[in-house]
């Protein structure tokens, strides 16, 4: 016997209420407002910045609550070194961070995936453009086990180049006074085309 299509799970009813999705607090007012709450849990946010690493401060304050709670994060190939005084200056607690260094780009891509999978993980970051079928597999894995999942790329200030499986889409880019301007480009379940200054400059990934 065939399932009908309301049958089939992750479909939704138009005439059903639509489930709160969890959310994390980004711990920035504005953007948790943009955000309808904070960080979807469980889905993958894709960060486009003007400059490598350039966005990562957005993120510190829910890995620095993740590891006070005992919570591990994971940082998988970033542009540069860690700096780790900066990092636990903003809070994270390094014994619960994992620093992954692949070789290359599929191992990367496998590393994020295994991570978002294992249930043993709060939070990860990655960095570097992931095609579609990537992209689509770290959805995936994030949502089996409740898993933030940050993908961190190359792109132009305001835009985003073509279809992506992300809950969420921001770019970032440089404003005056050491300030970020951010845009949120897609945000699953609410409005797109939200802009705002983040004040606190971006904290870098290397010493």
């Amino acid at each position: 016997m065939k399932a009908t299509a309301l049958q089939i799970p992750g479909v939704w009813r138009g005439d059903c209420p639509r489930p709160a999705a969890a959310v994390a607090s980004t711990r920035i007012e504005a953007l948790d407002r943009a955000l309808l709450g904070g960080w979807p849990v469980g889905a993958l946010t894709q960060i486009i910045g003007t400059e490598a690493g350039l966005g990562f401060s957005l993120i510190i304050p829910a890995l620095a609550a993740f590891t006070a709670a005992g919570r591990a994060v994971a940082l998988i190939d970033p542009p540069y070194l860690p700096y780790a005084p900066a990092l636990a200056s903003r809070g994270v607690d390094l014994q619960h961070l994992l620093w992954v260094r692949p070789q290359d780009a599929g191992q990367a891509q496998w590393a994020a995936e295994q991570i978002a999978r294992s249930g043993l993980f709060a939070a990860l970051a990655c960095w570097g453009a992931l095609d579609g079928t990537a992209e689509r597999r770290l959805q995936l894995a994030a949502d089996a086990a409740q898993c933030l999942a940050f993908c961190f790329r190359a792109g132009r200030a305001g835009r985003a180049d073509g279809h992506s499986h992300a809950a969420v889409r921001l770019t970032v880019a440089p404003a005056h006074d050491a300030q970020l301007r951010v845009e949120v480009l897609k945000c699953r379940g609410g409005p797109a085309g939200h802009g705002l200054l983040h004040r606190c400059g971006d904290l870098p990934v290397a010493a």
